[in-house]
């Protein structure tokens, strides 16, 4: 890898100044090209609009590991393992959300799920109370005959020092991701 790894913490990848071409435009031209003042000034402006791809594809595998790559990229990284990334996170929290995204993904709908995503990152402390139970038949059965199907619910019994209704809205949609959605949820706030 050969790219600059200031670079790679930069949050764009636009126009860099100074960043050269490893591969000069006007040392690719044919000989008598090479004297044309304007042919040169022409190439080597495109020199500084093509080193910021050539720097990107050269440091490609960075872009996929998300303790090297941008935040932009990190965050855009999160869509794809379904990271709940939260807006008000710290960049070091989205870094790791991204990095434990797809250990947490087995543990989907669970309460340990719930307990991994809030505690510690959001709250101090996490009682949660759940059904715990799921319902299934290992043969047909007549829709007609099932019994009336009881409420699911998950109450989150949480501790936190900031119990502002934005807070706690915000935790809300957080764990909410992660519940499944036929399970109601009611979170309540402790100090």
């Amino acid at each position: 890898m050969t790219g600059d790894l200031s670079l790679m913490q930069s949050s764009s990848r636009k126009e860099i100044p100074g960043l050269n071409s490893p591969f000069p435009m006007r040392t690719q031209i044919p000989g008598m090209l090479q004297d044309d003042p304007f042919v040169c000034r022409m190439l080597d402006g495109l020199d500084e609009v093509i080193a910021p791809v050539i720097s990107v594809l050269d440091c490609f595998d960075a872009y996929l590991d998300s303790n090297l790559a941008p935040l932009d990229m990190v965050r855009y990284m999160g869509d794809w393992v379904l990271a709940s990334m939260d807006d008000l996170w710290t960049e070091d929290k989205v870094r790791r959300d991204v990095t434990t995204a797809a250990q947490r993904a087995k543990w989907a709908g669970t309460a340990r799920a719930l307990h991994d995503r809030l505690v510690p990152h959001e709250v101090s402390a996490l009682v949660i109370s759940d059904f715990g139970r799921v319902d299934t038949s290992d043969r047909p059965t007549n829709p007609e005959d099932w019994k009336e199907s009881t409420t699911h619910t998950v109450v989150l019994s949480i501790t936190t020092t900031d119990r502002s209704p934005a807070e706690i809205e915000r935790i809300t949609r957080i764990a909410r991701d992660i519940v499944p959605a036929h399970v109601s949820m009611t979170v309540v706030a402790g100090g």
